[in-house]
C-alpha cells in the first residue's frame, strides 16, 4: 500500500477493486474501500462476464476521477471498460508483459495488438522495466509521450541487514527453525508456484547441484495459483521428498532472506522483481535468469550471476559456483547491500506516480 499512503494523507478516497486476497484486510484497515471482483487470472467464461459487468457498474456508479489498472488480463479488461464508461483519467502499470522483442513475430504481433486495443483510451502507461517500456515503443503500442518509466522499489527500513533481523543470532534462529544444518548453503526464492517462475528447472538444478555439493538446500516461499500452469501436487511432493523446503505464503520475508545464503529467481520473464531487490537489500548475492526485469537488477560480475532461461544445467553450475566460494558470496552480498540504498527506495516510485496523477488531474481541471 505504499503508493496509497500519500494520497490518503491528502484526503483522497481510494477504492480497491480486486478478488479477495491477503492484501484486502490491510487496505481496509488503512482506510481504503474494497469492492469484490469476479475476474480470475485464468480464462473462465462465467466469472469473466460477471467481472466485466461488475467493473462497468462500479465505474458508472463510483464517479471515479482516475482508474489505475494493473497486471495483464484484468488490466486489459479494466482499461477497455473504463474507456467505455468515460472515466476521465485512465492509467495502467506494466508489471511484466506476455511478450518481448524476442517473442516470435506472429505471437508478438498478436500480443501487441491486444495491448494497443486495451491502451487506446489510456492517458498514461507506467512501466517498471526499461525493457518493457522499449518493447511498448518498438511494437508501437502507445505514443512515447504517454509512457512513463517509474521503476519499482521496496521498503528499505524493513529490508535492512543492519537491523536486528539481519543479526547473526536471528539468522541462526531462523535457520534452526527451518531445520537447516550449520554448514548447509540455502538458496532461497519466492513467488507463485507456477511453471513460468522457473521452479521446475530450479528443482532439477538443485538435484544436479547436490550431486557435487550435498550442502546445497533450496527453500521457496509462495503458494499455488489459479493459473493453468500451477505446479502439480506430484511435482511439489517430489520436491519435498528431495529436501526442498516449500514454505507456503510467508509474512516474515526479511527473516527468510537473512537465513539464506543466495537469493535466486529463475523466471521465464519478469517486470522488475521485488524478490531480487529485497534479497539485494538484505545483503545477499543474486542468481537469476537472463531475462527482462531480472537483468536490470542482476549485473554480473558486480552483484550476482545470470544464466540462460529454462536451462537447469546452467543453473546448477551457477549454484555450485556460489556454494563453493564463500568469499565471492560475501563480496556480492556487500555490494548489493550498498547499492540497494541508492537504487531501490520505494519513495522514488511513489513520488513519480503521484506526480503523474497531479499532472493529469490538472489537465482535466480536476485538481
Amino acid at each position: 500500500m505504499p503508493f496509497c499512503r500519500p494520497l490518503l494523507a491528502r484526503g483522497w478516497e481510494i477504492t480497491l477493486i480486486t478478488p479477495d486476497g491477503p492484501h484486502v484486510a490491510a487496505g481496509r484497515m488503512a482506510g481504503i474501500r474494497w469492492l469484490p471482483l469476479a475476474l480470475q487470472r485464468k480464462l473462465h467464461t462465467s466469472s469473466d462476464v460477471v467481472g466485466t459487468l461488475q467493473l462497468a457498474r462500479y465505474f458508472l456508479q463510483g464517479q471515479y476521477d482516475i482508474v489505475h489498472t494493473h497486471n495483464i488480463k484484468v488490466g486489459h479488461v479494466a482499461r477497455v471498460v473504463a474507456a467505455m464508461t468515460r472515466v476521465p483519467i485512465i492509467v495502467h502499470t506494466i508489471h511484466g508483459m506476455a511478450y518481448s522483442l524476442d517473442t516470435p513475430w506472429l505471437k508478438r504481433i498478436g500480443h501487441a495488438t491486444l495491448e494497443k486495443i486495451a491502451s487506446f483510451g489510456c492517458d498514461i502507461v507506467m512501466s517498471q522495466s526499461r525493457e518493457d517500456r522499449d518493447t511498448y515503443l518498438a511494437t508501437k503500442v502507445i505514443a512515447a509521450d504517454k509512457l512513463v518509466l517509474i521503476g519499482n522499489g521496496i521498503d528499505l527500513s524493513r529490508f535492512d541487514p543492519a537491523s536486528p533481523t539481519g543479526s547473526a543470532a536471528n539468522r541462526a534462529a531462523v535457520r534452526q527453525a527451518l531445520g537447516l544444518e550449520g554448514d548447509e548453503i540455502l538458496f532461497f526464492s519466492a513467488g507463485r508456484l507456477i511453471v513460468e517462475k522457473g521452479f521446475v528447472e530450479l528443482f532439477e538444478a538443485t538435484r544436479i547441484a547436490r550431486r557435487q555439493d550435498p550442502r546445497i538446500r533450496l527453500a521457496i516461499a509462495g503458494s499455488t495459483d489459479q493459473r493453468v500452469d500451477t505446479l502439480s501436487p506430484e511435482i511439489l511432493d517430489k520436491a519435498r521428498d528431495e529436501g526442498v523446503l516449500l514454505l507456503g505464503r510467508r509474512v516474515d520475508m526479511p527473516d527468510l532472506y537473512a537465513a539464506s545464503d543466495v537469493v535466486t529467481l529463475p523466471s521465464w520473464h519478469e517486470g522488475l522483481p521485488r524478490v531480487l531487490m529485497e534479497g539485494a537489500a538484505m545483503g545477499r548475492p543474486l542468481l537469476a535468469t537472463d531475462v527482462c526485469g531480472c537483468r536490470e537488477i542482476v549485473v554480473p560480475p558486480n552483484n550476482g550471476l545470470l544464466v540462460p532461461v529454462r536451462d537447469a544445467r546452467a543453473l546448477a553450475a551457477a549454484m555450485n559456483t556460489l556454494a563453493s566460494d564463500e568469499a565471492l558470496r560475501a563480496r556480492l552480498g556487500r555490494d548489493n547491500a550498498l547499492q540497494a540504498r541508492d537504487l531501490y527506495a520505494i519513495e522514488r516510485s511513489v513520488a513519480l506516480v503521484n506526480e503523474v496523477y497531479d499532472r493529469l488531474l490538472a489537465r482535466e481541471g480536476l485538481a
